[in-house]
């Protein structure tokens, strides 16, 4: 009985990434004109990567949603896919206005940029903005629905930094997405992570600190080492302890019935 191996459709692209590597010679070198040109080890040429995308310096938010989970095991996947949306639907609305976009949503998690369109002052500045404007999105949402209907309070960990990223409108398989790329992606990410054992549900980072219209000593500084990062991060506690209740009701926004209809 004869086994057939289905072959590779491109078998010079796996020798190519097979040869020999120079660690003298960058693979990728950025032109004056900003295209980038990679090495082509199989034919020792340089090959034109207009596609890799473009470095911008943007804000980077990330935010989980802490006891969703809890959630999901004590109610039908109905009830949990009809919450998430509601939320991301009021969260979202709060990332458009303040100029951000978001970039992936995955489970009760929400990854956004601010600054494709304005310098890195306004955009960590937005992303500051923008998160304030979640938090009490989220005091409103518990007050009139999670705990009325659920006994729920919902929290969230948010994690804020900046840094140069590559930006790409279209994801490995060339559809409509933007991908944004680099480690101070990476740094939010855990940047956000960090918010669990510092019991502080909003950090952001030392370096998009500094650049907020008015900083200050009142929010305490900390020296972290995340997972994967080599270099400590200097950061800051904007947030406030888990589990704190809200002692007043919030005030319902004008528009808060609109968008809850929206996201039902």
């Amino acid at each position: 009985m004869k086994i057939c191996t289905p072959p590779y459709k491109n078998i010079n692209t796996l020798a190519r990434f097979a040869q020999p590597v120079d660690n003298n010679k960058k693979p990728c070198t950025k032109m004056a004109d900003n295209n980038i040109l990679c090495r082509d080890g199989l034919n020792n040429r340089s090959v034109p990567h207009t596609s890799l995308g473009i470095e911008k310096e943007l804000a980077l938010l990330f935010l989980d949603i802490r006891n969703f989970t809890a959630f999901m095991e004590s109610r039908s996947a109905y009830d949990v896919i009809y919450v998430i949306r509601q939320l991301f639907v009021l969260f979202s609305e709060s990332i458009k206005e303040a100029g951000g976009r978001i970039v992936e949503t995955a489970g009760d998690s929400i990854y956004a940029v601010f600054g494709l369109e304005h310098n890195i002052k306004a955009a960590v500045q937005a992303a500051v903005d923008a998160s304030s404007a979640i938090f009490h999105d989220l005091e409103i949402f518990n007050a009139t629905y999670a705990h009325p209907y659920f006994n729920l309070n919902f929290e969230i960990g948010v994690g804020l930094h900046k840094g140069n990223v590559i930006v790409r409108e279209y994801d490995m398989e060339y559809n409509e997405h933007m991908t944004v790329m680099g480690l101070p992606v990476n740094i939010a990410s855990r940047l956000q992570s960090e918010t669990k054992e510092l019991n502080n549900n909003m950090l952001i980072s030392e370096e998009a600190y500094s650049l907020l219209s008015k900083p200050s000593d009142e929010h305490e500084q900390k020296t972290v080492h995340l997972k994967g990062v080599s270099e400590p991060v200097e950061v800051r506690l904007m947030g406030v302890p888990y589990g704190q209740k809200v002692v007043n009701k919030p005030t319902l926004p004008d528009d808060f019935e609109y968008y809850i209809a929206m996201a039902g």
